[in-house]
């Protein structure tokens, strides 16, 4: 307020003074003091009254719009949740699996490689109870570490594999992924030409990892280890050193063809596989949605169906691979070692050890000696060590869809908006 005397002296008006006294002053504050609490401050204060003592303003969103807003914004915080819960369980679910599998696994490829140079017992005897029994009897003897031999050497080579492909394909731009068809004939050839690159750069290295895999370790002067894979690689490649006999040893370029074939027919043959799966999975979710639907029944399943399919298709095209190419990797595991004096495992007994002998010039050759020696049979050496390992990662990854089933349940969100609230809005 404007200081009267100042006022005065500028020659402007002064205020009207209020003519309410002292006494009105202190009767208006009691009587205020005195006067009962508002309608609308009262907890029994219903909307209905609420609205009609303040209708609302003009332009203002209805309540209908209210609650449509409220729903899409529940809806959207929802589905992002949910679609990160899905990254990250797929990440995880995905890893776990590929630990399981390599961990609980790996033994039986030790035992598979075995059967597979093992020129003295037919295909028919090794049956998935000997492979039991040789697993409990090697680790008895040698010690469980004697199962994960060469475990070390065998994930280095599949870094390095991974690397090579990764550096290849930043330098040449060439697809590390196998392409559908439909992208043309140019991004597979290119493809091709990645792996067939990759494996003859990572040859000799494979050549040294199984080696360690089949070596027995009652008969290892020193303990597999990465450096000493290296060194047998170089060795390999130059054909020296004093483990190997010269005149046995087949030459590297000798062992292109088979190893490259084996590796594109593989990823081929895993390629139609895991789409195929991929579709299957996909025809049974949508016939059970249609069917939901029908029956006005929600989706409760909706992580499970988004990362179940794909482990199971990445199993399946893995075991269909494996089991339709064991000629191949057989004739390819003994080219390898031909001429390394690897001693083996005896798998009959679990108790002994035998050489590996081999004297093929090519592949041909060792065909027709595997058949009119051994039989035709003898082809499918190894085949109950890799029913075996398959068994053990299809029950790692039906637990694993055990575990999704029970987040899934989690990842349904309440919604933001609560039922009593919007029906009292829609009021």
């Amino acid at each position: 307020m404007a200081n009267p005397h100042y006022a005065s002296l500028s020659g402007m008006p002064l205020p009207p003074t209020s003519s309410t006294s002292s006494s009105d002053k202190l009767e208006t504050i009691s009587n205020y003091d005195t006067e009962p609490t508002p309608s609308y401050f009262d907890k029994s204060y219903s909307y209905d009254k609420y609205m009609a003592e303040f209708p609302r303003a003009p332009g203002s969103p209805s309540n209908s719009s209210q609650v449509e807003l409220l729903s899409q914004f529940a809806d959207s915080n929802s589905h992002q949740n949910l679609e990160q819960l899905q990254s990250a369980t797929g990440f995880g679910a995905g890893l776990v699996c590929l630990c399981a599998e390599t961990l609980v696994g790996y033994p039986f490829i030790v035992l598979r490689r075995q059967c597979q140079v093992n020129m003295w017992c037919k295909a028919a005897d090794l049956s998935p109870y000997l492979m039991l029994k040789a697993i409990y009897q090697i680790q008895k003897r040698q010690g469980v570490p004697a199962l994960w031999k060469g475990f070390t050497c065998h994930m280095m080579m599949e870094g390095l594999q991974l690397t090579t492909d990764s550096c290849i394909s930043h330098v040449t731009q060439l697809p590390k992924e196998l392409p559908s068809f439909s992208e043309g004939l140019t991004r597979t050839m290119g493809y091709v030409t990645l792996k067939t690159v990759s494996t003859i750069a990572t040859l000799p290295i494979l050549s040294a990892v199984l080696l360690d895999t089949v070596q027995s370790e009652s008969a290892r002067a020193e303990s597999a280890t990465p450096m000493s894979c290296l060194k047998d690689a170089i060795y390999r490649f130059t054909g020296s050193g004093s483990s190997y006999q010269y005149r046995l040893l087949l030459p590297v370029h000798q062992l292109i063809i088979p190893t490259v074939v084996y590796t594109l027919t593989w990823d081929l043959v895993g390629h139609l596989v895991h789409s195929s799966v991929l579709k299957l999975c996909k025809m049974r979710q949508n016939s059970k949605q249609s069917d939901k639907d029908s029956r006005r029944q929600p989706n409760n399943n909706k992580l499970t169906e988004s990362i179940w399919p794909e482990l199971l298709a990445g199993t399946v095209h893995c075991f269909v691979a494996d089991l339709s190419l064991l000629p191949l990797e057989l004739i390819m595991n003994r080219l390898h070692l031909q001429g390394t004096r690897a001693i083996v495992d005896n798998v009959l007994d679990a108790q002994s050890v035998i050489p590996y002998q081999a004297s093929y010039n090519n592949v041909q050759q060792c065909v027709e000696a595997l058949v009119d020696s051994e039989g035709v049979p003898s082809l499918w050496k190894g085949c109950s060590a890799l029913l075996l390992q398959y068994s053990t990662r299809f029950a790692v990854v039906h637990t694993v869809r055990i575990l999704l089933k029970y987040i899934n349940n989690f990842s349904d969100k309440p919604s933001l908006v609560p039922n009593d609230s919007a029906t009292s809005l829609e009021k």
